[in-house]
């Protein structure tokens, strides 16, 4: 017997930088400066503006030549190692929220939405636990695009079955724009208490 549409689980699609996880470039790019590169002001604008991160977070560049490419580009000569650590030395996980995803998750089936690179992710995953309690990722760098790219938020409709309800957490404005034009309902992430308020009104929590 096929489940009526109306019986299916919910899902709840997050993102990762800014709602599950806080983030530092400036930590990074410090250490950077530290290692002999340029300012850090000026490498966060070189390496957050420029093509090779693009094509790290759509997987068009792989680690260890990104790594090389960016430090050509700061003016510092690091061992691969030694830059991935500062490359991911930038997270700090928010308690307040990956909290609710216990009981987020035995209401509704959980979804992860993010514009990140393998290195982040791997990070990630080797440090926090919270990663685990998600049936399914939709990565950029696996994807081959990246948010505000249509191709991200269809790739996490296409994994629901139709008729499913949806909501997704974005700290961006601009991407929340991008999946409800999608067709993906969408709501800003400020903090977890707006969090809650958003969850309780579409029912999981």
């Amino acid at each position: 017997m096929t489940r009526d549409k109306t019986d299916s689980r919910p899902t709840v699609i997050f993102d990762l930088g800014g709602v599950l996880v806080g983030f530092d470039w400036m930590r990074a790019c410090a250490r950077l400066e530290a290692a002999g590169g340029a300012p850090a002001a000026v490498i966060r604008d070189v390496i957050l503006g420029g093509v090779e991160k693009v094509g790290f977070d759509t997987g068009r560049l792989g680690p260890r030549e990104f790594a090389a490419r960016c430090c050509a580009a700061i003016g510092v000569s690091l061992p691969y190692a030694e830059f991935a650590d500062i490359w991911c030395d930038i997270f700090t996980e928010k308690r307040e929220v990956t909290g609710l995803l216990d009981e987020i998750g035995r209401h509704a089936d959980l979804v992860l939405l993010s514009n990140t690179d393998v290195l982040h992710l791997d990070y990630v995953r080797s440090r926090y636990d919270f990663l685990a309690k998600f049936g399914r990722l939709v990565l950029s760098y696996e994807v081959g695009h990246a948010k505000p790219a249509r191709q991200m938020f269809e790739r996490a409709i296409g994994l629901c079955a139709p008729g499913t309800r949806m909501i997704y957490f974005d700290d961006v404005a601009e991407f929340v724009s991008a999946a409800r034009a999608c067709g993906l309902p969408a709501e800003q992430f400020v903090d977890a208490a707006k969090l809650r308020r958003d969850l309780e009104r579409f029912g999981v929590l």
